[in-house]
């Protein structure tokens, strides 16, 4: 903040001077591109300080995800696919664990939470579950004996 307070004094200064320059002559071109200048850093310097305010909540995000991963457990599903789960214990809901909600692999590794939804398919006996963020389908039991369904 302090750097924004010196372009801005420098301004300042540099807008008093015209009264004591001749508009016509080299001085005056100078001291505009002066001007000129010291308000574009100004402006970069803004532009810097709101971009480093952005990136300080995203790590603070990352971090915060990384407080919370800790939460969950990765869990083999009859059909050898992998879901993401709450694991039951402290500093954690154990009604949520225990209704059983699976999350999606995918889009956890991208620091998402997403439920897992059951899918319907007629055309096959096999269970899926669907994530609705990133439309990927997870089976859940084996398949059976002779299916050809390709998931």
């Amino acid at each position: 903040m302090k750097q924004v307070s010196v372009i801005g004094d420098a301004i300042k200064r540099a807008h008093g001077l015209w009264d004591f320059i001749d508009s016509g002559g080299e001085a005056a071109k100078r001291l505009s591109d002066l001007q000129r200048a010291l308000v574009e850093a100004q402006i970069r310097e803004t532009a810097l300080i709101e971009e480093n305010a952005a990136l300080k909540q995203t790590v603070a995000g990352y971090e915060q995800f990384e407080i919370e991963k800790q939460h969950y457990e990765a869990e083999q599903l009859p059909s050898s696919a992998w879901v993401m789960r709450l694991r039951v214990g402290v500093h954690v809901d154990t009604h949520l664990a225990q209704q059983g909600m699976q999350f999606c692999t995918q889009c956890f590794f991208k620091r998402q939470l997403s439920i897992l939804q059951p899918l319907d398919k007629r055309s096959t006996s096999c269970r899926f579950l669907k994530c609705h963020v990133c439309s990927s389908e997870v089976m859940i039991d084996p398949p059976p004996r002779g299916c050809v369904d390709v998931c």
